[in-house]
């Protein structure tokens, strides 16, 4: 089987977050947890994602193949107090640019000002663009009860200043975690009945879903007019209070073909792991949804090179990104940036070995969707 070689391609990072959890990490492990879940310790020291990270880290801190996880974890925090750390991975992992998610973490309780600050000085010099989160500045307007016009306005205006202010290359929506992704596009009328109600009762969950749905739609049309992405989590979630049967991506369907999501810019991350094949569809079907494979990689383990396989049946990979969903410590993008190229290649050697595309195909296809397609996307 001819092999390719992706080390040269340089890759973007289509969603991550900052690492905002101090510098030693007492139970690294945790940080190997695909969110907030409730896991043993030393049940995550058994999967074969964290043995993938420390030997990893073996090689990254040049340490002897035999050395024990809690050696490399001890060689990890030392190295953690440097401040270079955080490029040094950054370089070894090919990174050229980052896709920033600041509305992180899940619940409101947003990064504080010093900690963006402390992730933007860890980078250091490395490419960072800005997504932030729909829902949060929804909320803020919600506070102040204002009239269904007015929250209209509004949401169109301090989105729009949000955008702006930032810098931002994409706006996010977290809509799945919070009312699941059955948007339902209603009348204005029973837009605005249910948003009273919901000023009402916050209590009435019928109520938040039309204001969640309405916030949603309107992000869409949002989105289009400013010429920018609407980033959608589908697929796995990182907290117990997240459905994953509310976030299989073809829940969409109605909202897509909804004038409100006409024309914008979608793009489904997460891979809609592990609604692989409905992504595929979507992605072959919708000229304006796109894709990117992050938490899938590097979640997926060792499975992810036939995961890929799965998403290419069907998704044109013109339309498909990297990235990591990378949080809480460095190290998780890293190894997602490593670990992809690793998956990649394989997953198109096993298209080129079956006669399927051409390695100078797979070879364009590596690139496209470790950066190409992103430039294209986002204009950057």
């Amino acid at each position: 089987m001819k092999k390719l070689d992706l080390s040269g391609i340089p890759a973007i990072d289509n969603h991550c977050h900052p690492f905002p959890y101090g510098r030693e990490a007492k139970d690294f492990e945790r940080a190997l947890c695909i969110g907030l879940y409730p896991v043993e310790s030393e049940d995550m020291r058994h999967t074969i994602l964290y043995h993938m990270m420390t030997n990893e880290l073996k090689r990254f801190f040049k340490m002897d193949a035999g050395a024990s996880q809690e050696e490399v974890v001890k060689q990890r925090n030392k190295a953690r107090s440097m401040n270079t750390y955080v490029q040094d991975l950054i370089k070894d992992a090919g990174l050229e640019a980052l896709l920033v998610d600041f509305g992180y973490p899940i619940t409101r309780k947003t990064l504080t000002s010093q900690e963006i600050s402390d992730f933007y000085k860890e980078v250091g010099d490395t490419k960072v663009y800005g997504i932030n989160r729909i829902e949060w500045v929804a909320e803020k307007i919600l506070a102040e009860e204002p009239s269904f016009d007015e929250f209209t306005r509004r949401l169109k205006e301090d989105t729009v200043a949000m955008i702006k202010n930032e810098n931002l290359v994409a706006v996010k929506s977290v809509i799945a975690y919070l009312t699941g992704l059955k948007v339902e596009v209603l009348s204005e009328e029973e837009f605005r009945s249910g948003y009273y109600a919901y000023l009402a009762d916050p209590q009435d969950i019928v109520a938040e879903k039309k204001v969640r749905d309405y916030t949603f739609l309107k992000g869409c049309e949002i989105c289009r007019e400013q010429d920018v992405p609407l980033q959608i989590h589908t697929g796995l979630g990182d907290s117990p209070d997240c459905n994953m049967l509310q976030c299989n991506p073809l829940l969409l369907f109605d909202a897509i073909n909804s004038s409100y999501c006409q024309g914008t810019k979608i793009v489904l991350i997460h891979a809609s792991y592990p609604y692989l094949e409905e992504l595929g569809i979507l992605l072959n079907h919708y000229t304006n949804i796109y894709a990117d494979v992050s938490s899938m990689i590097p979640y997926a383990s060792f499975a992810a090179d036939d995961k890929l396989l799965k998403l290419f049946e069907m998704a044109p990979l013109n339309k498909i990104f990297y990235g990591s969903d990378g949080a809480g410590v460095p190290e998780h993008m890293w190894l997602a940036a490593r670990f992809v190229r690793k998956s990649l290649a394989r997953a198109l050697e096993t298209l080129m070995d079956r006669g399927y595309i051409t390695e100078e195909y797979a070879m364009k296809a590596a690139r496209n969707i470790l950066c190409d397609n992103l430039r294209r996307v986002y204009k950057i």
